[in-house]
């Protein structure tokens, strides 16, 4: 069946891409209709010349009759001489790519990559041509996203540089998406070099996990040097392997005893149910007890909201006095709960849904307790068919 432009019932019936369907005007001229994932539209012209093309969005939407497009594209190419790439911008390619992701993958995918770009794009980032773009202002770019020394430090270096590590674990992410992105204009002619973010490397060595992996007694040794709400902090944390951000949003209605669920909703992955155990139940039972719905569950000895770094000197000290590696931090008691659910047996899949995090993440940073889950049982195996032998 042969796509039709030219009429309201053809383009209704188009299937949505981020690939126009064409039609020809003249020699190298063409006018375009991109059919979008929700229904609507755009116009856009194309010129072939010495075998490069170019693109630009026409000023008009789906309502546009072809005819009224078609003297607009006349227009356009008479105006600008064909000279037509210039009007494709940063953030037009943004569009696409949000648009080919909601296609390709997801909507959950295209609203992740949609907010994070605009969370970190500028207005004067976005309305740069693209054929303009520079690798000086992708550098900037991506440069803005890393936390300053200055502006992060508490009187801890570790500390301070750990911050500066995962703000620049961050925009690789960040810059991922955007490159992603930029190729895909450039696989579609949108411009002909992709050397503007290709010169722009990721930051190095700034994803890899922390090795530190707690034991048992040294947790004990932690919780022995700790007193009041500070202790409950961990305790907390120990029991349910939520980052530090979502544990100090949490609030006592969060608590749901009967369903023995714990709801998190500022995680960073987005709002969840967390399944406790009885345990956790029993010492959260304890927290909330006789305390209003809309406090926080956690508070600091002087009954306010744990702020974003106020964990920080405390589990330092803790540490030290603990004689816990130097490398410890409150992100390990996250490592140890889910250690010690790998060691359990519980399925990943389970553990990923609990703590936010996906299979994927699970069997990169803690492969090693996945391991020996597998050595056991195919220990079992090997006893089961010696059995069946003897």
């Amino acid at each position: 069946m042969v796509a039709r432009i030219d009429t309201i019932s053809g383009r209704r019936k188009l299937t949505a891409r981020t690939e126009p369907y064409w039609y020809k005007l003249s020699m190298g001229k063409h006018i375009g209709y991109r059919k979008l994932a929700d229904g609507s539209g755009r116009w856009i012209t194309r010129k072939i010349e010495n075998r490069e093309k170019t693109y630009a969005a026409l000023n008009c939407d789906e309502h546009t009759t072809f005819t009224d497009a078609q003297k607009m594209a006349h227009q356009f190419f008479d105006n600008t001489n064909g000279i037509i790439s210039v009007r494709y911008t940063v953030q037009d390619a943004i569009d696409d790519y949000i648009e080919h992701l909601t296609i390709e993958n997801s909507v959950r995918s295209a609203r992740e990559c949609r907010q994070r770009l605009a969370k970190h794009s500028s207005t004067s980032l976005s309305k740069i041509i693209l054929a303009n773009l520079t690798s000086a202002q992708v550098k900037s770019f991506r440069d803005k996203m890393v936390k300053k020394f200055d502006d992060c430090y508490d009187g801890d270096d570790f500390e301070t540089e750990e911050i500066i590590r995962k703000s620049k674990d961050s925009a690789n992410r960040v810059m991922n998406m955007f490159k992603a992105a930029m190729n895909l204009a450039y696989r579609n002619d949108y411009v002909n070099s992709d050397a503007a973010w290709k010169k722009v490397p990721s930051f190095r060595g700034v994803g890899r996990s922390r090795k530190v992996f707690f034991t048992d007694e040294q947790v004990t040794s932690l919780l022995m040097v700790t007193d009041g709400q500070f202790q409950y902090l961990l305790q907390v944390a120990l029991n349910t392997g939520a980052r530090y951000g979502e544990i100090r949003s949490i609030k006592v209605a969060d608590l749901d005893v009967k369903r023995k669920t714990l709801h998190l909703a500022r995680g960073k992955t987005g709002e969840r149910i967390v399944f406790l155990s009885e345990q956790t139940i029993i010492l959260l039972n304890r927290l909330t007890k006789l305390r209003h719905p809309t406090a926080f569950l956690l508070v600091k000895d002087d009954g306010e909201q744990w702020g974003e770094k106020d964990h920080y000197r405390r589990f330092k000290e803790a540490a030290t006095e603990s004689c816990l590696p130097p490398k410890s931090v409150f992100y390990c008691l996250r490592h140890y709960y889910i250690s010690k659910a790998l060691l359990a047996r519980v399925p990943s899949q389970v553990i990923a849904e609990n703590c936010g995090t996906s299979v994927k993440m699970i069997e990169k940073h803690y492969g090693k307790f996945m391991d020996n889950e597998r050595c056991a049982m195919l220990n079992q195996v090997h006893i089961a068919s010696v059995a069946s032998v003897n």
